[in-house]
C-alpha cells in the first residue's frame, strides 16, 4: 500500500523527523522547514480524510482535514509558538508562499478554458457577484429581524464582513472605516467583524462540500468545473476536440521551466501595473486580467500555453494537500470560530448571508445560462469566504480547482464593490451599535 505514490516505511520515516524536530524546537526556521512540516501534515490529515467514510463523503475529505486539523493541533497547544510563527511567515510574509502557489493556479487555470468561452463567461459572471452581494444582505437583514439581532446591525457587523473580501482586502479596511463612526479603535474593530469573516469562510467550504454532492445527485446543475452551458453541439463538440488534443501534448523538463517562466513573467507585468500604473486594483486581478486578454488575441503559442497548463499541473497534484496545512494554520482562529458559534443570533445571521451569496449567484447564473453549482460556487461562496485562501480552500472541498479564475473576480472585484458599499452605508446609517 502507498501513501501519495510513496510507501509507508518512507512516510513514516519523514514523520518522526520531522515531528522530532518540532518537538525539540530544532525544526528549521527557513523554507525547507516549512516545506517539510506542510508535506508530513499534508500527508497524514490528506490520508486521513480520504480514508475516513464520515469525512470523505459528508465533511469534504483531504481538504478540509489539511485546514481544521493543523488549526486544532494549534488550539490544543500541539504545535510549538516558533513553529507557528514560521509557518505564518511562510504565509503571510515576503517572500509569500501563497502569492508563489496561487499565481500558478491561476495561470493553468486561465490558459485552460478555451478562448472561444472565456469572454463570454466573464461577462456573463459579473452579475452573478453583483447578486451574491444582494442576497446576502437582504437574507441578513431578515436574520437580524427575526432573531432580534437587529437588520442594520446584522448587515454591516455579519454580512459585510463575510462578503468583504478576506482579511487583507476586506476586514483591515473595512475596521478603518467603521471606526470612523465609532467610538472605537481599528483594533476593537477588527475583533468585532474578524469572527464573522471566519465563520463565513468555514461555512462557504461546508456548503461547497454540500453543493459537490448536489452536482453528482443532479447531474444537470453542474458542468463538473465548466461554469457556462453550451448548447450549441458543433461547439461543444470543438471544445472537447481541443481539449484532447491538449491533454495528448506530452509533458517535458523544458516545458515545465517555460511553464514556470511564463507564470513568473505574467505576475511580475500584474504586480508593475499594480505598484506604478493602478494601485487600487489587486495584483491578481491584474494578473486575469492579462492572461484573458493574452488568451482571447492568442499572444501566446500552444506550445507556451500547454507548457504553463502542465507547470500549473504539477503544483497542484503534488502540493495541493500540503499547500491547504498553512491556510489552516494561519488563517482558521479555532478560539474565533468557538466564540461565534456560542451566539445562536450571530450563526444564524452568518448562515443566511452565505445562503444568500449562494443563491443569488446560482440563481442569476441560471438565467445568464451558467451552470447552478459553478455560478454558486465561484459568484456565491467565494464571495463569503477569506479571498485567495478562502477560494483554495472552497474549490478544493468542492473539487473544482478550475473556477479559480472565476473566484478571484468574485474577491477582489465583488470585495472592492463592498468595500465602497460599507463606506456609504456606514456615512449615510451608521453601524447600527
Amino acid at each position: 500500500m502507498t501513501i501519495k505514490n510513496l510507501s509507508w516505511p518512507v512516510v513514516l520515516v519523514g514523520t518522526v523527523l520531522v515531528m522530532l524536530l518540532v518537538y525539540t524546537h530544532k525544526l528549521p526556521n527557513n523554507v525547507m522547514g516549512a516545506y517539510g512540516l506542510m508535506f508530513i501534515l499534508g500527508i497524514v490529515f490528506g490520508e486521513i480524510g480520504s480514508r475516513v467514510s464520515v469525512i470523505r463523503n459528508w465533511l469534504g475529505g483531504g481538504p478540509i482535514m489539511c485546514i481544521f486539523g493543523p488549526s486544532l493541533m494549534i488550539y490544543f497547544g500541539m504545535l510549538p509558538p516558533e513553529t507557528i510563527g514560521l509557518m505564518k511567515d511562510f504565509m503571510k510574509g515576503s517572500p509569500s508562499f501563497f502569492n508563489f502557489f496561487i499565481t500558478f493556479l491561476i495561470c493553468g487555470a486561465m490558459l485552460s478554458i478555451s478562448r472561444r468561452i472565456l469572454l463570454q463567461s466573464t461577462l456573463k459572471f459579473l452579475p452573478t457577484v453583483l447578486a451574491a452581494i444582494f442576497g446576502g444582505c437582504i437574507l441578513a437583514a431578515i436574520g437580524g429581524v427575526v432573531t432580534g439581532y437587529g437588520a442594520v446591525k446584522a448587515v454591516m457587523l455579519l454580512a459585510v464582513p463575510i462578503i468583504g473580501g478576506g482579511v487583507g482586502a476586506g476586514a483591515l479596511p473595512l475596521s478603518q472605516i467603521y471606526s470612523q463612526s465609532a467610538a472605537m479603535t481599528t483594533e476593537q474593530m477588527l475583533s468585532v467583524v474578524m469572527p464573522a469573516v471566519v465563520l463565513g469562510n468555514i461555512l462557504a467550504i461546508l456548503f461547497a462540500i454540500a453543493l459537490n454532492r448536489v452536482g453528482k445527485k443532479y447531474p444537470g446543475l453542474t458542468g463538473n468545473g465548466q461554469i457556462m452551458k453550451i448548447d450549441d453541439s458543433e461547439l461543444r463538440s470543438a471544445l472537447e476536440s481541443e481539449k484532447a488534443h491538449r491533454d495528448s501534448i506530452p509533458v517535458s523538463i523544458e516545458g515545465l521551466g517555460v511553464g514556470f517562466f511564463i507564470s513568473v513573467t505574467f505576475y511580475l507585468a500584474a504586480f508593475a501595473i499594480n505598484r506604478f500604473l493602478v494601485p487600487s486594483v489587486h495584483t491578481f486581478v491584474w494578473l486575469i486580467l492579462l492572461l484573458t486578454i493574452a488568451k482571447a488575441a492568442k499572444v501566446l503559442p500552444e506550445s507556451l500555453e500547454v507548457s504553463t497548463i502542465h507547470w500549473s499541473q504539477t503544483w497542484v497534484r503534488n502540493l495541493l494537500f500540503a499547500a491547504l496545512v498553512p491556510i489552516g494554520i494561519a488563517y482558521m482562529d479555532m478560539e474565533q470560530v468557538i466564540s461565534a458559534v456560542s451566539n445562536p443570533a450571530y450563526v444564524i445571521i452568518s448562515v443566511l448571508t452565505v445562503l444568500g451569496c449562494l443563491f443569488g449567484a446560482g440563481l442569476i447564473g441560471m438565467v445568464l445560462k451558467l451552470f447552478f453549482v459553478e455560478s454558486s460556487i465561484a459568484g456565491g461562496l467565494c464571495m463569503a469566504n477569506m479571498a485567495q485562501t478562502g477560494d483554495l480552500a472552497t474549490l478544493a472541498a468542492a473539487d473544482r480547482l478550475e473556477l479559480l479564475p472565476y473566484s478571484a473576480y468574485a474577491s477582489r472585484i465583488g470585495g472592492s464593490i463592498v468595500l465602497v458599499l460599507a463606506g456609504l452605508l456606514v456615512s449615510a446609517i451608521g453601524l447600527g451599535m
